[in-house]
């Protein structure tokens, strides 16, 4: 049974989510899951895994995630005017 400090290998994360250990590798030297390589093995704590599934669905949600992606482009091309901001909610909204 794998805790919540458990540290865990591909092989675990794998198991725990339901993938290819093969995708959670990749994810891992690309950065797309949160883990830290020792050596030339790959490790991940549990508990950092489960708060990046729960942001994960968390910014998933009623298109939270084109918002942020949205917001983020707008600031690095200067920022957010009121006007986006209201665009980008209708988005949201559906309207």
């Amino acid at each position: 049974m794998i805790k919540e400090h458990d540290i865990m290998t591909v092989e675990d994360v794998a198991k725990y989510l339901k993938l290819k250990p093969q995708t959670v590798y990749k994810w891992a030297q690309q950065g797309q899951i949160p883990g830290t390589k020792l050596g030339k093995e790959w490790r991940f704590r549990r508990r950092i895994i489960d708060e990046w599934i729960d942001t994960s669905i968390t910014l998933s949600r009623g298109g939270f995630d084109l918002m942020f992606q949205q917001s983020l482009l707008a600031t690095l091309r200067g920022g957010l005017s009121t006007d986006d901001i209201d665009s980008l909610l209708k988005d949201i909204a559906g309207e």
